[in-house]
């Protein structure tokens, strides 16, 4: 895995946007991502439809480097860690924690999340809130007004990007305007919405290459 990088500063801070759909926030050491819906697979397997199981333990694969990567002192999660009841892939989250004791891992509560929140402090995370507000950055699941420059995610943005021959393909994005940033899912496993969801913003597509600026 290549991490890529590009560089922003929205709202006063210095963020990296990253290929692996997450920002690092170098102020405050932090990793921030949104929509991991830890359990989607096993609950499509439980319901007869074949995914693969091993999609989860890649997307904790690529979490497990970005902050060993970074080492940040903290991770927030934008809401949707766990998209239904636990299960099996809940637990391996659980035991993925147990190796980062020294980092603060919150979540802000997103509309999957319907666990007791015992059960979800059970799994390691220190905190969790229904929004959360940090140097004047306020986090919360579902794009909403709110006091300061606001963090969500819940959407699952994407871009289309048309080739010359006039084929096209979706790609993930960030999309950032002057108030607001919607995180792309960082689960692998989520659909994409490439509607136009914020006016005058700037889509940061992710590539396996790199970083996409679509104005």
């Amino acid at each position: 895995m290549i991490i890529h990088e590009q560089e922003i500063t929205w709202a006063a801070h210095k963020l990296t946007l990253t290929n692996q759909k997450a920002i690092y926030w170098e102020k405050q050491k932090t990793l921030i991502l949104s929509d991991l819906h830890l359990g989607k697979a096993a609950h499509f397997r439980r319901h007869g439809i074949p995914i693969p199981s091993q999609i989860h333990h890649k997307d904790l694969g690529i979490l497990e480097k970005l902050i060993l990567h970074y080492q940040v002192d903290k991770v927030i999660i934008v809401g949707d860690l766990i998209h239904a009841n636990q299960n099996g892939e809940v637990l391996d989250f659980k035991n993925f924690l147990q190796h980062f004791k020294e980092v603060q891992f919150l979540l802000i509560k997103g509309n999957h999340d319907r666990i007791a929140e015992r059960k979800i402090l059970d799994l390691g995370i220190a905190g969790i809130y229904d929004s959360y507000e940090l140097d004047g950055l306020c986090f919360v699941h579902e794009p909403q007004p709110c006091e300061g420059k606001l963090i969500s995610g819940h959407i699952h943005p994407g871009v289309t990007v048309r080739l010359p021959t006039n084929k096209h393909f979706r790609l993930p994005s960030f999309v950032v305007s002057e108030d607001m940033i919607i995180l792309p899912a960082f689960s692998r496993f989520t659909g994409l919405d490439t509607k136009k969801v914020v006016q005058k913003a700037v889509n940061y597509a992710v590539l396996d290459t790199g970083i996409m600026v679509i104005k």
